[in-house]
């Protein structure tokens, strides 16, 4: 690696306190307000949180299937590491929306250290000395601690980041395990590596896809390496194939890949016609209005307003980009697993029906970071002088704060605000407000039915969550007192012991107005009404 003009150098004192603060500051962004923002659980935060809990209190899911490895849930057929995971911060931390979203903060976390860690070891198989590797990890680091992108995913009950994650670690381990001459250290890491990518299959669905063509990329590209280090490499492809098995069989015998018949290929197109629509698909995903406008199909997957990247961030992955096309054949290796990260992460995006989709294209996102960092390298290799490069690089980190700023305030108000639909504000107050009616509780009299609307979509989850349902019991019939109507009608309020929960959907004809309760969104807008008939 050429010598850089303007010198970055980092001292392993300032790594470290480095490491410490980015890690300070991306727990900060992640833990605030985290049971509030988003303000509301969507129906996959509700699954994922009662599945965790059914199977760590009886071994099954809501379906009474045991220890399954898809979960089937409402027909999506979920992967099931999350589900797991979740379990247990439940069972420690009772069933809320806080303990729901605790360990994605915890992996968004762990994918910020593991950015600095692979960063670093990127750098170092690249030429550079160590000083400047650790300077490039911190950035990297600091990138993705305040990305709008990553910050949005680890919030919330996404798989994705959890898969992403885990698949940071894997390559960390794998670029590791070619530095180290040690044979019980390439084991190790190796076997790490196989660790990391097995789990990410386990924890999303597009890490099915991701993790299968970059391990081949990774095998032919390092072969001559891994030819060298041929027995820890096989031990490890052993415990992965071994850790697979579960997976390898759910995908034939099971519905493992059932998510796959929903792909936009194989629907009875030509070869060529699959190949253009994925092409333009995946070019979607690299359009201003998704990068940085914040193109999106759901609030769930975004603001709507600020786009996956700062436009600083843009900027330097644009430097980036240039820099590979004008050494094609002698880029770096960091520039080219970049590129390859950014070509195979946005894949399954690609090859689904809604496009862009920034939460399937999530496992991209670590490439753009990478080439941002192969910007900065263009400036600082620039034949512009130290103090024009500095102005440069204090400018750009002076501009990316302030966007930073505006975005969190944007994020922490006005999307709080307005995405009160998209997460399905409301449906844990409703619960915790009719549960005393059906049981009795808090000076309530019991209800003999609970008429419950389903405008806003699967109740029933959000039902068997607030009310810590055994599974059994459920299967059992225990939601009998519940009945859950595509329309609740003014009918239904001359039902005797009776509570009624209408949404802002329901046309009562003038009884709006004569509701015992209402509950609110974050907009402010009327969620549910509900009226109590004794």
């Amino acid at each position: 690696m050429e010598k850089l003009a303007l010198r970055l150098r980092v001292s392993n004192k300032q790594y470290r306190w480095g490491t410490v603060a980015i890690l300070l500051l991306a727990a900060l962004l992640r833990f605030y307000q985290l049971g509030e923002v988003p303000h509301g659980m969507t129906w996959d935060e509700a699954a994922i949180g009662y599945n965790g809990f059914a199977i760590w209190e009886t071994r099954r899911d809501e379906w009474l299937t045991f220890l399954p490895i898809s979960f089937w849930s409402f027909g999506d057929y979920k992967a099931p590491l999350a589900i797991y995971f979740n379990g247990l911060f439940t069972t420690v931390f009772g069933m809320n929306l806080w303990a729901v979203r605790l360990p994605f903060v915890l992996a968004g976390l762990g994918s910020v250290l593991s950015m600095i860690y692979l960063t670093r070891v990127l750098w170092q198989h690249s030429g550079a000395k160590l000083a400047e590797a650790r300077w490039f990890a911190l950035l990297s680091g600091g990138l993705l601690a305040v990305s709008p992108w990553h910050l949005h995913f680890s919030r919330a009950g996404f798989e994705s980041g959890m898969a992403l994650m885990f698949l940071l670690w894997a390559l960390y381990f794998f670029f590791q395990a070619l530095r180290v001459k040690e044979y019980r250290r390439q084991v190790i890491d190796f076997c790490l590596a196989a660790v990391g990518l097995v789990a990410s299959i386990y924890s999303y669905h597009s890490a099915k896809i991701v993790v299968p063509l970059l391990a081949v990329s990774l095998l032919i590209g390092f072969r001559k390496q891994l030819v060298k280090r041929a027995k820890p490499a096989l031990i490890s492809a052993g415990l992965g194939v071994i850790g697979l098995a579960p997976f390898i069989y759910d995908s034939f015998f099971g519905k493992g890949l059932t998510r796959a018949s929903t792909l936009v290929i194989g629907q009875g197109n030509s070869l060529i016609a699959d190949v253009i629509l994925v092409a333009k698909q995946w070019l979607a995903h690299l359009t201003p209005r998704f990068l940085l406008m914040g193109e999106t199909t759901t609030f769930r997957h975004g603001d709507g307003s600020w786009g996956v990247l700062l436009l600083t961030t843009a900027v330097l992955v644009l430097l980036g980009f240039w820099s590979l096309l004008k050494n094609r054949n002698k880029a770096l290796l960091v520039i080219k697993i970049a590129a390859l990260l950014i070509v195979i992460g946005l894949l399954p995006a690609a090859l689904g029906a809604e496009v862009p989709h920034s939460n399937r294209s999530l496992l991209a996102l670590p490439g753009f970071l990478l080439l941002a960092g192969g910007g900065v390298r263009v400036v600082l290799n620039s034949k512009l002088t130290a103090v024009a490069k500095q102005a440069i690089l204090g400018s750009l980190l002076l501009f990316h704060g302030l966007l930073v700023i505006s975005y969190l305030q944007h994020y922490y108000s006005v999307f709080a605000r307005e995405s009160a639909a998209d997460w399905q504000d409301g449906y844990l107050e409703t619960f915790t407000y009719t549960l005393p009616y059906e049981r009795g509780e808090a000076g309530r009299e019991p209800v003999d039915k609970i008429i419950f609307t389903s405008d806003y979509g699967q109740p029933y989850i959000y039902a068997l969550f607030a009310r810590e349902t055994n599974p059994i019991e459920y299967q059992g019939g225990s939601l009998i007192k519940y009945e859950f109507k595509e329309e609740v009608t003014v009918g239904d309020l001359d039902r005797e012991n009776t509570l009624v929960v209408a949404s802002s959907e329901d046309e009562l004809f003038g009884a709006n107005d004569q509701a015992d309760h209402v509950i609110y969104g974050s907009d402010g807008s009327v969620r549910f009404r509900i009226y109590y008939r004794p």
